[in-house]
């Protein structure tokens, strides 16, 4: 085929951006796969020629490096520079980044290549991959290209623009079906400034069916909605609690991954409280979807949750014609929905994914806040519990704050001084609570809950999990308290009334279906309690802080009566609460220990 012909096909290639997908990648047809988690090259990837180190002021060094490497999103994110959200949590890419080492340099269209596996014999081939291209601090444009035989190179895609997500890539090689001797790159340019830099990952070749529908992505929100909206609660929550609980809409990300235009599919959701199916619904597309084009498809499920615990959304595809990859036609999403008690899964409203992904914060004055919207009014507000990491400063003053959506005071706690045990608790993945001084009643709304560092000389950090969308998250800095909206989710969570945190909450001596003798504990007790329905079940004893100071495992247990051996050898004299949790059942009782 003449170069010509080349470049004629080459415009009617199609690339679509998809969201990432719950389940990664999918397997089917794959024939080629490069990914950079074991620090290496994983092909023969040309890199291009190296490319100067240079001084601030672009003075050449006479030092000259590659221009791309494999490194995390910490080793990306060069003062700020560059921030690739990391995910997933210490996941490795390849990146031209001329902010962070080893390279100042001047990264004018540096290309990533590689050859692709011949091409004879296979229909439906498209390249698979995902990017982080923001374009910020002056970048230039992103692109594919192809090349046939060494000969001049082909455009067959520009890579949007997201400063915010991975994004990943379909694009429709179909037309070299049956070609060999191909090769593929990515080039990308700082365009001659300081500019940030260009990310890819995961990168696939595979064949296509004809038809193959696919659910990318399950929401239990509303992923196209503005986050600056207030009281419409659209953001995404890990935890919701009970009394602030709204009629449900889960959302599905559906892609035509085959090489047929699809027509009429239809998208069904079930909720699950607990394992148990609440409601269904189906929703049926009358418009057409082309190959590689993608949709939100959003499905209001009037529910409310009556009672604790975990809601899971499976929203499944179904084609008229014969799906030829059914594995990817399903998937789902969770929200906890949280009651009372201490621990972060009760009484918590939160954002966060829960696992310590990185860190916000210094030795300069902060606010790291996360924006909760009240979709009903009367709950009050107890208090924030944070993530402050270990390598924080004992000494170091900090205290609960609470904002309205315009940043304007509501109410905060009292100062605390980090101690040492703060710290020890930190080690162990605890976070650290500060109770409010007047204890508010909120109105429906949005509100941000923070944790301040004070002034001081010393460091604190706050961990983060999981992104957030520009506007729902902030770290206000210095004197000024100057805004800047953060693209990753502060682990802060607000604690409301009627599921309130601390010891003093549980309101009884027992909820009448635990016991714990003898009385008072002196060594080994005995804990009996009674199980409605046969669960894993964990037993706590907490503190009159509401401090967990022992956790025992107990394993799977049959319904009915149950026993377990609770040893106080290491706890002091004083008033305890004994806990024992199974699936959404919990039961408690205070007890005293004397030695």
């Amino acid at each position: 085929m003449s170069e010509r012909l080349l470049n004629s096909a080459s415009r009617l290639l199609l690339i679509a951006v998809i969201a990432l997908s719950g389940h990664g990648l999918q397997a089917q047809g794959i024939f080629f796969s490069a990914d950079f988690n074991d620090g290496l090259w994983p092909v023969a990837f040309d890199l291009g020629a190296p490319v100067e180190q240079q001084t601030s002021e672009g003075e050449g060094l006479g030092v000259f490096v590659p221009a791309w490497r494999i490194g995390t999103a910490t080793e990306a994110n060069a003062g700020g520079f560059f921030e690739v959200p990391d995910m997933p949590i210490g996941n490795r890419f390849a990146m031209a980044n001329d902010d962070a080492e080893p390279c100042n340099c001047d990264l004018q269209n540096v290309s990533l290549t590689f050859t692709a596996p011949g091409f004879a014999g296979r229909s439906g081939v498209a390249l698979e991959c995902r990017v982080f291209h923001d374009q910020v601090l002056g970048g230039g444009d992103a692109y594919v290209e192809v090349s046939f035989l060494g000969g001049s190179w082909s455009q067959v895609a520009t890579i949007p623009v997201d400063p915010q997500e991975w994004q990943p890539l379909l694009i429709n090689l179909s037309a070299y079906d049956g070609f060999n001797n191909l090769r593929i790159r990515f080039r990308w340019s700082d365009n001659g400034q300081w500019a940030s830099g260009f990310a890819v990952d995961d990168i696939v070749l595979r064949e296509r069916g004809a038809v193959d529908l696919a659910v990318e992505q399950v929401f239990t929100y509303d992923p196209t909605a503005n986050p600056f909206n207030t009281g419409d609660q659209v953001l995404r929550y890990t935890l919701l609690p009970l009394e602030q609980v709204a009629p449900m809409q889960v959302a599905a990300e559906v892609m035509n991954r085959g090489t047929q235009v699809l027509t009429g599919f239809t998208v069904s959701a079930t909720l699950a409280l607990n394992g148990t199916v609440q409601v269904t619904r189906d929703s049926v597309l009358t418009t057409t979807l082309l190959p590689g084009e993608r949709i939100v498809i959003q499905l209001p499920m009037d529910w409310v949750p009556t009672e604790v615990g975990q809601i899971t959304a499976t929203l499944t595809g179904t084609t008229t014609a014969t799906d030829e990859d059914p594995s990817n036609n399903a998937g789902t999403a969770e929200l906890q929905v949280t009651g009372p008690g201490w621990e972060g899964r009760y009484g918590a409203m939160a954002r966060d994914n829960g696992q310590l992904q990185g860190t916000v914060g210094g030795a300069f004055p902060f606010i790291a806040l996360t924006r909760l919207e009240m979709a009903n009014s009367g709950s009050t507000a107890r208090g924030v519990s944070a993530y402050i990491t270990s390598n924080s400063a004992v000494g170091e003053e900090l205290r609960a704050i609470l904002f309205n959506s315009d940043f304007a005071f509501v109410d905060s706690s009292s100062r605390h001084v980090l101690t040492l045990e703060d710290l020890d608790r930190a080690w162990v993945g605890e976070s650290l609570y500060l109770s409010f001084a007047e204890q508010m009643e909120l109105s429906a709304g949005d509100y941000f809950a923070g944790m301040q560092h004070l002034d001081g000389a010393n460091e604190v950090f706050i961990g983060f999990s999981g992104n957030s969308p520009i506007g729902a998250s902030v770290l206000m800095q210095g004197p000024t308290f100057v805004v800047d909206y953060l693209r990753t989710a502060p682990m802060v969570r607000l604690h409301l009334d009627g599921f309130g945190v601390g010891v003093a909450e549980y309101g009884t001596t027992s909820n009448g279906s635990l016991h714990v003798f003898p009385v008072p504990l002196n060594g080994e007790g005995t804990v009996r309690f009674e199980l409605a329905t046969a669960s894993s079940a964990t037993l706590r004893v907490l503190d009159m802080s509401g401090r967990v100071v022992r956790m025992d495992v107990l394993g799977h247990l049959p319904q009915g009566p149950n026993t377990a051996v609770l040893s106080t050898n290491a706890l002091a004299d004083g008033l305890y609460v004994v806990e024992v949790q199974a699936g959404s059942q919990r039961s408690w009782a205070k007890v005293i220990v004397a030695h």
